[in-house]
């Protein structure tokens, strides 16, 4: 048993009583504990962890789940549309066709990325939305763009961005940010949020059988934390959520009010938040993050920015104020500099010595800026699976070379004294934290063998860390005396196999709160 305790202790046996631990030694001393009521769990000399925590998932959009296909699979645009017909064919119930996965390099057709016109041929009767891997970019046919002009006719305040035809100012069906029309409200949301409440449940229990037992939920509204709020008085929530609320550029004074309105209301150990999340950037392959130097496709181009300097300035510095922590989503050098300096501004101008901030990817960052993370006690929330270290991927050909050498730096900031939270991005990349622990400490690919982590370092980044980023580590990731007891149960000792097998090991058991919510067969 690895506590992941502050001492980085071991131990062989854990005693709790109701929902909190009691007890943390060895099997002698735990006997003292055992009464005539008292069940026994016998790990085997596995290993048993504090339950893993996800540091930065999108479980409200459950819905792309249970609801949307999924197009990862697909390698090349003729699989897209076959997959997404076949879809049509299996739920003809569905308002609208949902699709998520598709990737850069085999979404493509002679002319680019298709229009809305090719996929009409395809579907011309039902809206679609086809969202790429990352989210940052989505496909549509004419219904689906004919509803999201309207909704934008009707909220002019709306910033998505929906390319259109230079010639006649007609949208393409390409649009970038499509997640934000998951939060303008009104009929267009409500199509794409179809069915939220049954994928919210079922990604919590695919998380349950991969030993979650919280998650930091990173793009949220109001609605979510009602409807979270709903499962756990119904007693079906079986995770522990921290919400980070989407603050767009538009975001008004009247939800300002009510995001610190929510803050005070949802503030138990189910569902919390006091978290804001910016965007100050976007993603590399759709050239939208912000870099210091030129994409090594486009060298004249640098990305873009969702707010200016002074504007992220006076943003954070006021949320600050507030008491908020900011999750500030930066992939490029350029975005997590401001970050940064937003972060130092805040800092001067408030005086607030523990607000936690946090930067979420910082898939490339400059030396410079490494060391800053520690002096400004900023947290690394990182994705181990984000990983691409190979040429050949639509990354590489953006990034270039000598930019994949200095990306996804786990190890410089970590040796630097960052705090680094790990997390998955679900729906991006794989929600199994064993997955996310295995690339920590193998790194797959040319590139970047340097910036692997220990495997405790991994474990603490998926536990304890996890909790100090949402402020929680008194109460949860690790296994001490009072704390929760949230606990997973591992088919193999993590620390007595090759490195390259942790991907492999199951997960036996998850107890949260001292409640058994998953058992494997194999156990």
């Amino acid at each position: 048993m690895y506590t992941v305790d502050g001492k980085k202790s071991r131990a062989q046996a854990v005693a709790v009583v109701g929902d909190r631990i009691v007890f943390v030694g060895t099997n002698r001393q735990a006997e003292e504990h055992i009464g005539p009521n008292t069940k026994i769990i016998d790990a085997e000399k596995r290993t048993v962890l504090p339950g893993f925590i996800d540091s930065h998932v999108h479980f409200t959009m459950g819905y792309m789940e249970t609801s949307w296909v999924k197009l990862d699979q697909a390698d090349s645009l003729e699989d897209i549309f076959e997959l997404i017909l076949g879809h049509v064919r299996k739920h003809p119930e569905y308002r609208l066709i949902g699709g998520f996965g598709w990737k850069y390099e085999t979404a493509q057709s002679t002319g680019g990325l298709p229009n809305r016109k090719d996929i009409d041929e395809v579907i011309p009767d039902k809206p679609v939305l086809l969202l790429s891997f990352d989210g940052w970019m989505g496909l549509a046919n004419s219904k689906f763009t004919d509803i999201a002009m309207r909704a934008l006719r009707v909220s002019p305040s709306f910033l998505g961005s929906m390319e259109s035809d230079p010639g006649t100012g007609e949208p393409t069906g390409v649009i970038h940010n499509p997640f934000d029309f998951m939060y303008i409200g009104g009929h267009v949301s409500e199509l794409i949020r179809e069915n939220e409440i049954g994928g919210l449940k079922e990604i919590i229990s695919q998380a349950t059988r991969l030993g979650i037992t919280s998650v930091h939920e990173a793009l949220a509204d109001l609605k979510d934390l009602n409807i979270l709020r709903l499962l756990r008085d119904e007693g079906s929530l079986n995770a522990r959520v921290y919400c980070a609320l989407y603050h767009p550029r538009w975001t008004t004074e009247d939800e300002l009010t009510k995001f610190e309105e929510a803050k005070a209301g949802y503030n138990d150990e189910w569902v919390r938040t006091g978290a804001i999340k910016l965007f100050i950037d976007g993603v590399l392959e759709s050239h939208t993050a912000a870099l210091l130097e030129g994409y090594a496709d486009r060298p004249s181009f640098k990305g873009e920015l969702k707010f200016t300097p002074k504007e992220f300035n006076e943003v954070v510095e006021r949320l600050d104020r507030m008491g908020f922590q900011c999750f500030v989503h930066a992939c490029g050098d350029r975005g997590v500099r401001i970050a940064l300096d937003a972060f130092e501004n805040a800092l001067r101008e408030n005086g607030r010595k523990d607000g936690r901030h946090r930067i979420e990817h910082i898939e490339v960052i400059s030396d410079l800026d490494i060391p800053r993370f520690k002096q400004l006690g900023v947290i690394a929330s990182m994705q181990p699976e984000h990983v691409e270290s190979s040429p050949g991927t639509a990354y590489y050909r953006v990034a270039g070379e000598e930019r994949m050498r200095r990306a996804f730096r786990w190890r410089s900031l970590m040796s630097a004294g960052a705090t680094l939270a790990f997390s998955s991005d679900w729906s991006v990349a794989d929600l199994n934290p064993l997955s996310g622990i295995h690339e920590a400490v193998t790194r797959h690919g040319e590139y970047g063998k340097d910036q692997t982590v220990p495997l405790e370092k991994a474990i603490e980044a998926y536990t304890i860390n996890g909790a100090y980023a949402s402020f929680e580590e008194h109460i949860k990731g690790s296994l001490e005396v009072g704390k929760l007891a949230d606990i997973v149960i591992l088919s193999e000792d993590l620390f007595e196999i090759p490195a390259d097998r942790i991907r492999e090991v199951e997960v036996l058991m998850t107890v949260l709160g001292g409640r058994e919510i998953y058992r494997s067969d194999m156990f």
